[in-house]
């Protein structure tokens, strides 16, 4: 090691990150939640790029991305790796929270940990609903009058999402606010927090830890890399579409795609289902630490858990598909 990479260590104490961890850290299905975190970094990267010519304004916001996408350089490219990297970042949580529940990693004493990762999955579809608003065309209206009826069924703890919670403001620009500032803070921190418990209670492996994170990081840094490289192609093959400018009154797009298994349920249940589904799969996550507590080491997870996750799994990517191929329906009686 030459003086240079030494003085580096030393004063950017990196040898905090030579402890060890359990051989097992190395595969693929266990660097989940890192792809997760890079993805999350190109977001935050592409983000503040984007933000520098984004229009908050109602009137505005569409012109304002026809702009990045047609005036900036290579802006319509940054939107991509943005638009991919959220697209990217919901795939690898999904596998990874189902991995972690494969695991059991939820048990005594990593409860924190899976509840941490749990809200993470929250504030990123937060961030997907947000960011499709600002948009400003039709899907991004559309999406936005959803999410508005939805609060006004929820009753007060709805009212952030009223256009009249403040008269000093506009809904776009609050929202704004919350995808730049207030949902990035909250994700940030959840971040921190599970980052640390995974390095205090270490992964759920029987392995001893006779393997080095130091040794571990080079490898989950060369697949981030191949996941932001993945984004810089799809961005280029498949630029994301911006619809025309939103028209009041009319309802002729589906949500982006990470929603549309909400809209399934929408098709059946009417507006009522758009609270209802999230709470029944969100609120299951966040219970299962507590129903599935074995009183003896090595003891099977309860069928019925089990039995649970996998409806709620077929459920989420088969209404996914579904969604995609099903019928237009209005939800909110507007013209379709």
């Amino acid at each position: 090691m030459d003086a240079g990479a030494s003085v580096a260590r030393e004063r950017l104490a990196l040898e905090g990150l030579d402890y060890p961890i359990a051989p097992e850290a190395n595969q693929l299905a266990y660097m989940l939640g890192g792809l997760t975190f890079a993805g999350i970094l190109l977001l935050i990267a592409t983000g503040i790029v984007l933000d520098q010519w984004y229009n908050p304004d109602p009137v505005a916001a569409h012109d304002s991305i026809v702009y990045i996408m047609t005036k900036v350089p290579l802006g319509d490219w940054i939107r991509g790796l943005h638009y991919w990297g959220a697209s990217i970042v919901l795939v690898t949580v999904f596998f990874h929270i189902c991995w972690v529940f494969w695991r059991r990693s939820y048990l005594r004493p990593r409860e924190v940990t899976w509840w941490a990762g749990v809200a993470l999955g929250i504030v990123l579809f937060a961030m997907a609903f947000t960011g499709t608003v600002l948009r400003g065309d039709e899907e991004g209206a559309e999406a936005l009058a959803h999410a508005v009826a939805g609060a006004k069924l929820s009753g007060p703890i709805g009212a952030p999402m009223s256009p009249d919670f403040a008269q000093s403001t506009n809904l776009i620009s609050r929202l704004h606010s919350a995808h730049v500032s207030l949902l990035p803070i909250l994700l940030l921190g959840l971040v921190g927090l599970h980052f640390w418990l995974i390095r205090m209670l270490g992964i759920n492996s029987p392995q001893p830890k006779t393997s080095r994170f130091s040794q571990h990081l080079p490898k989950l840094t060369g697949y981030a890399l191949l996941l932001v490289g993945l984004a810089g192609i799809l961005a280029v093959l498949f630029p994301p579409h911006l619809g025309y400018p939103a028209v009041a009154g009319y309802e002729v797009t589906k949500p982006y795609w990470p929603f549309l298994w909400i809209y399934v349920v929408e098709n059946t249940m009417g507006m009522t289902g758009m609270i209802f589904a999230p709470i029944v799969i969100f609120g299951f996550l966040f219970l299962v630490p507590l129903i599935d507590r074995p009183r003896a080491e090595g003891r099977p997870r309860p069928r019925l858990v089990t039995a649970i996750a996998l409806l709620i799994m077929v459920f989420y990517v088969g209404g996914i598909i579904y969604g995609f191929f099903a019928p237009q329906m209005s939800h909110l009686g507007m013209k379709m």
